[in-house]
């Protein structure tokens, strides 16, 4: 019994010993050559910007990192996109970028989504990544579009507070869908003035809004140099009987 107890104790030992072993040895081994290790996510933090995002200084950021899959314009042909075997998100299209949130797509530049090939930004730093954010989100309002939109909203709504509108926590999770919404409707800050307006004079208007949440001072001008050629919008405004707007919208990296 004695002896059978012994070889119990002895193969447990060795077994221990063995296993420490291959520990050590696994964590010596040598990467070959040119090895990469992959790229962690960056942290995900606050889901709205310390300060407003530059669109002039995300439309580099956008030709240097997202041109090459999304596009030059957002409309997913990029000359890599189109080599991945998958389709590439057109943001540029409104009927991708309206039903967006800059927190939703601020959470996939972050931490990046794999399964469609699209990496985590950790290079950026938290306020590059809004800012190329920002500017993905303008990619499909035109100058013309957001002067339409600026002329009707102080036309229709001149003694409206824009304080929602320069609220970066709020702004962060509203798409323009529920943008719109507001603007048919109105909420506890703004009042209902979307109706007379039609469907394409209240997504002028959506879009004028989003701006006011940006560093506006940049806003032409990166939009100048990449507008998206017209596309048919077939999408249609939220009927004034819905119920509470929906969070959900279109990451980047899902369509």
């Amino acid at each position: 019994m004695k002896f059978r107890l012994s070889i119990i104790v002895a193969l447990a030992t060795l077994a221990i010993l063995l296993s420490a072993c291959n520990f050590t040895m696994a964590a010596d081994v040598t990467p070959p050559p040119n090895y990469v290790p992959p790229t962690p996510a960056a942290a995900l933090g606050p889901l709205f910007p310390a300060q407003a995002p530059g669109t002039e200084n995300g439309a580099l950021i956008f030709a240097e990192k997202c041109a090459p899959c999304h596009g030059a314009t957002g409309l997913g042909d990029g000359e890599q996109g189109i080599q991945l075997g998958v389709p590439v998100p057109a943001l540029g299209l409104p009927e991708v970028a309206r039903s967006a949130s800059p927190a939703q797509w601020y959470t996939v530049v972050t931490r990046g989504n794999m399964e469609r090939f699209m990496p985590p930004f950790a290079s950026l730093s938290d306020q590059e990544r809004w800012d190329v954010v920002a500017y993905a989100m303008a990619l499909h309002a035109s100058e013309e579009d957001l002067a339409k939109g600026r002329e009707l909203f102080e036309a229709e709504c001149a003694n409206c507070s824009t304080d929602l509108f320069t609220d970066q926590s709020k702004m962060s999770e509203l798409s323009e869908v529920e943008l719109a919404r507001i603007i048919k409707e109105g909420n506890d800050q703004v009042p209902a003035f979307g109706a007379t307006l039609s469907e394409d004079d209240i997504w002028a208007v959506t879009a004028y809004l989003r701006t006011l949440s940006f560093d506006t001072a940049s806003i032409v001008s990166a939009l100048a140099t990449a507008t998206p050629e017209a596309v048919t919008v077939t999408e249609t405004l939220p009927p004034t009987e819905a119920g509470t707007p929906s969070a959900e919208g279109t990451p980047i990296g899902t369509q």
